[in-house]
Parts: structure tokens; sequence; C-alpha cells
């Protein structure tokens, strides 16, 4: 429902705003969607007794966003007591920007260490496959090698486990 909601708003921001002030609005809200990760941040933004007014002001004062359009979204959220979907409309932002501008970022996941000539030609083979271009960074462990580009969806998984047990089947079958 919170994405719902947030995509709304970001399509209308991708609708009246320029790429600049785009990239400027997506630093902002994920500033203040770390705000929430703040138990006490995050009950005074959302405290029923704190009026809406006072919320957008203490949101204003502390960030003071130099754009009208920005200064209106944060007013007519904590009008609308809608100041909790800062995270969301962080999230579907950064994909939003990422797919307009063919930009993508993910991760991948090995039991090795890559080298950088090897990351480059996957970055390279993946950036010809999606149409854009996409930096690839190192995630985490998995038992053979993974990775993952979340906004275009692409997902590439060479687990060794999996390879050996399609292997002991295929000789199983053939017995």
């Amino acid at each position: 429902m919170v994405e719902l909601v947030a995509k709304r708003y970001v399509k209308a921001l991708l609708e009246v705003m320029s790429t600049q002030e785009l990239q400027e609005a997506l630093e902002l809200f994920e500033t203040i969607a770390t705000l929430f990760e703040d138990p006490k941040i995050r009950d005074v933004l959302l405290s029923p007794e704190i009026k809406e007014e006072r919320k957008a002001q203490l949101l204003l004062d502390a960030f003071q966003p130099d754009n009208p359009k920005i200064v209106n979204l944060i007013k007519l959220l904590a009008q609308k007591r809608r100041l909790s979907i800062f995270p969301a409309l962080a999230k579907e932002l950064r994909v939003q920007l990422a797919l307009r501008e063919r930009r993508f970022s993910g991760c991948v996941y090995s039991d090795f260490d890559l080298e950088a000539e090897d990351l480059a030609k996957l970055e390279e083979a993946l950036s010809k496959r999606v149409g854009g271009t996409i930096q690839l960074r190192r995630c985490g462990e998995y038992d053979g090698i993974k990775v993952e580009v979340d906004i275009v969806g692409v997902e590439i998984d060479f687990s060794r486990s999996r390879i050996k047990k399609q292997l002991i089947e295929t000789i199983l079958k053939a017995i």
C-alpha cells in the first residue's frame, strides 16, 4: 500500500522536475528516510499529539530545501499524515532515476576474490544485455558466484552445490 502511494508521488515529481532537481530530492528523501530508523525521531514524526504543521516545519528547518516543489511536497505529506512514506519515496525515486538514466548498480556474491578485470568484463557484458551502464560491487559470500541487478531484474547464479546435484541426477538417469 505504501509503495503504491509513493509511486504516485514519484510519478508527479518526474513530470514536474528536472533530472538535477530529482537527484537533489533523492538525496534529501534518503536522508529523511534514515530518520525513521531512529525510534525516538520516528515517534516524534508520527506522533498524533504533534500538529502536522509543526512536523513539516521541523523537517524544513532541519534540511532547508531550496526547491519550492520539495517544500510543498513536505508540507503536503505532513498535512495528509504521510510522512512515514519517505523511505518508500526514496526507494521508488532511486529506481525511477536509474531507469531514466539507464545506470544500474548490482552485487556480486562469491566465495573467491574477483579480479578487477573480471568484474569489468561482467559489467560490460551485462551492460550490453540491458542497454545501459551497470556498476558491480562485491557484496558477500556465496557457494559459487551470483550476480544481482535488482532494478532490471537480472540474476545470474552458478552454485557449486546445484551443479553437483544436477551432475549426480544426470549420472543416475544414465544408469
